[in-house]
């Protein structure tokens, strides 16, 4: 999860949506800008990924236009953002009890939303370093045991 693991949260600092060209200019959304995602149960801010890995569906003559939202995001950690799980109903596969809300109806508007600004739990490892490593265990690095030179 990128918000505990230091390297990962260099790479990828904040929550972000996928969306399509079309759906960001329909809307007025710029890539790496601010929007706000809401649905019936909830709203999340993120960071905007327009990209042409998303394609708008025509379904009947409609364009209907799809979002992608990662879950590594939350409340706690060294990068805090949006819970993807926040947008969605609470539904458990009732063999394992694993959520599996993921699919659902939402909207999206540029900027930011009042009040969800969260802040890090966690103070940040120092950037750039050579001692000491980011306290992310030895286990979770990419490169697990290697050292800095």
């Amino acid at each position: 999860m990128s918000r505990f693991n230091s390297w990962l949260n260099e790479l990828q600092p904040e929550m972000f949506v996928d969306l399509s060209p079309e759906l960001a200019e329909e809307r007025g959304i710029v890539h790496g800008g601010w929007v706000t995602v809401h649905s019936p149960r909830g709203t999340i801010e993120a960071r905007a990924m327009v990209t042409r890995r998303m394609t708008p569906l025509k379904v009947d003559g409609r364009t209907i236009h799809q979002i992608g939202l990662p879950f590594h995001w939350g409340y706690a950690g060294e990068c805090v953002g949006g819970i993807a799980n926040d947008l969605t109903s609470l539904v458990a596969d009732p063999n394992v009890s694993i959520h599996e809300g993921k699919a659902f109806v939402c909207d999206i508007r540029p900027g930011r939303a009042p009040g969800l600004s969260g802040k890090p739990t966690k103070e940040a490892a120092p950037w750039p370093h050579r001692e000491p490593y980011p306290d992310t265990p030895k286990s979770a690095q990419p490169e697990g045991h290697m050292k800095p030179t």
